[in-house]
């Protein structure tokens, strides 16, 4: 399982990794941003007011013409946008995976030394991973979250008129993001491959239980 999970969180990475790549190649349209922000709310200021036609039918063109200058630049930001939400959905399904795994062996962990009248200590260290494991898979999908959040509201097309001021803290926390959700995803792997010995570990003493009973039995049976 172990090794599964690093394969998916390795991917996970490089899917964030190179649409970060794709993000800061693509540049910044910044400057088109706060151009149509402002002709934006320009227009509507004017439209508000009643303004004569002349001047609304020119910020009216204006408005267009900054529109129709972001739209070119904005529309080499597809796939930065559609990699971002594919690299944002593998990283929670990782993550999602990681959690349910740990809530799946921890209830087969004490169930079978339940039934089997083992070591408590056994399910106890069980419960004890599940645990460890739970702070690094929500950091990790907070941070995704949050770095998809601020992707969102640096989008002019969104009409927040510091959309472009966003863009910055974006890209800041992306590339922070990576390294946290990395070291996140590699201390997971760690905790399975532990988890993954422990239940080795359950499932030897459980078939040296079941083995012994069935002794039991049949010494009592001969008897």
């Amino acid at each position: 399982m172990s090794r599964i999970f690093l394969a998916l969180a390795v991917f996970a990475v490089l899917l964030l990794a190179a649409n970060l790549l794709v993000g800061v190649n693509e540049g910044d349209f910044g400057a088109a941003s706060r151009a149509f922000q402002a002709a934006y709310h320009r227009h509507d200021r004017l439209a508000d007011s009643a303004s004569d036609r002349a001047t609304l039918d020119r910020s009216e063109i204006q408005l267009k013409a900054a529109a129709k200058q972001l739209n070119a630049q904005r529309s080499a930001f597809w796939p930065h946008i559609w990699l971002g939400m594919s690299a944002a959905l593998v990283t929670l399904l990782v993550n999602s995976i990681s959690v349910t795994y740990f809530i799946g062996t921890n209830r087969w962990c004490r169930e079978v030394v339940d039934a089997f009248s083992l070591d408590q200590a056994l399910a106890q260290n069980s419960q004890r991973l599940k645990k460890r494991s739970f702070p690094w898979s929500l950091t990790a999908i907070l941070m995704i979250l949050v770095i998809a959040g601020l992707g969102a509201a640096s989008d002019p097309v969104t009409l927040n008129p510091d959309a472009a001021d966003w863009v910055q803290y974006h890209w800041g926390l992306a590339m922070l993001g990576i390294v946290v959700i990395g070291g996140c995803l590699l201390a997971q792997v760690a905790l399975i491959g532990k988890n993954y010995q422990l239940i080795n570990e359950i499932f030897v003493a459980a078939e040296a239980e079941r083995e012994r009973r069935q002794a039991a039995r049949a010494s009592a049976a001969e008897g």
